[in-house]
C-alpha cells in the first residue's frame, strides 16, 4: 500500500484551495446557468484535485506538468468557450494564471533544491553517522 502524506508546500496546499474554488465557483459567482462555463470549471477543477491528490502518495514532475496543462486550458478556455458571465471569463484566467506559476515554481524549486529537501522530507543522514 502506498504511503499517504499531507501536502507540505503552500504551493500544494493553493492548488487544493484552488480547485474546490473551481468546483463551487460556479454558484459562489453565480454563473451556474451557464452550461459550458459551469461545465469547464466542475471538470478541470476535480482534474486538478485529482492530480493533487495522486501527489499525495506519487509525487512526480509529471503532476507540475499536469497542472501546467490544466491552468493553459484554464486561461485559453476564457477565449475559446462562449462565455457570457465576464465574471466566469475572469476566474477562468486569474485561476489558470495561479495554477500555471504555481507549478512552474514548484519545477524551478525541484532544480534549485535536492529532491527530498523541495518535496519536504528529510534527507537520510550519509551511512554511519
Amino acid at each position: 500500500m502506498a504511503k499517504v502524506d499531507l501536502p507540505r508546500h503552500w504551493q500544494d496546499w493553493a492548488s487544493w484551495v484552488l480547485a474546490l474554488w473551481l468546483l463551487i465557483s460556479p454558484w459562489a459567482m453565480d454563473f451556474s446557468l451557464e452550461e459550458p462555463a459551469t461545465r469547464n470549471a466542475v471538470i478541470v477543477g476535480a482534474l486538478l484535485l485529482a492530480l493533487e491528490v495522486v501527489t499525495l502518495s506519487a509525487f512526480g514532475t509529471w503532476e507540475e506538468w499536469g497542472n501546467i496543462i490544466i491552468g493553459a486550458w484554464l486561461v485559453l478556455s476564457a477565449f475559446v468557450l462562449p462565455l457570457a458571465n465576464a465574471g466566469a471569463r475572469l476566474n477562468f484566467i486569474v485561476v489558470g494564471a495561479i495554477v500555471v506559476v504555481l507549478a512552474l515554481y514548484q519545477l524551478w524549486d525541484l532544480k534549485r533544491r535536492p529532491p527530498a529537501e523541495a518535496l519536504g522530507r528529510p534527507q537520510n543522514p550519509p551511512p554511519g553517522k
